[in-house]
């Protein structure tokens, strides 16, 4: 089976659309005015794991997981899965500082996808993550 979308102006010049399907190849097209544009049509489905699957319930058909319906008839050859490309994450920026009183030196890391800083200070945890080292990193990436 094969789904079918035709589009033709209507009586008023407005585009209209209709999906048909058929068995095997196009050889007949609805009555709809000419001109007519007739192309193959897939449903897109988009989901990074979950494959597309078809599930009738009570006299409807539906695209699932999504919970979409499509056309009676419609098979898995009718759908297009979209799978999105996975993302590299993004390395931290990471600034070290020596302390004035020690020779202790500290780590702080600013993670870009989040937002969120992290300094290995013991003044991080003191002042609940907003010690002075985090505060410039801050105003550098302004």
């Amino acid at each position: 089976m094969a789904l079918w979308e035709f589009s033709a102006p209507n009586k008023h010049g407005m585009m209209r659309t209709r999906i048909v399907h058929t068995e095997g190849s196009l050889n007949t097209s609805p009555k709809f005015g000419s001109p007519q544009i007739a192309r193959r049509f897939k449903y897109k489905y988009t989901h990074p794991i979950y494959p597309p699957m078809i599930w009738k319930h009570e006299g409807k058909t539906y695209l699932m997981p999504k919970w979409k319906e499509v056309l009676d008839g419609t098979t898995l050859d009718d759908i297009e899965w979209i799978k999105p490309k996975p993302t590299q994450p993004k390395q931290p920026v990471v600034k070290t500082f020596t302390s004035g009183s020690s020779d202790s030196v500290y780590e702080t890391k600013y993670y870009p996808e989040s937002g969120k800083y992290y300094c290995s200070c013991p003044g991080a945890w003191r002042s609940f993550g907003n010690c002075k080292h985090i505060k410039q990193m801050r105003k550098e990436n302004e």
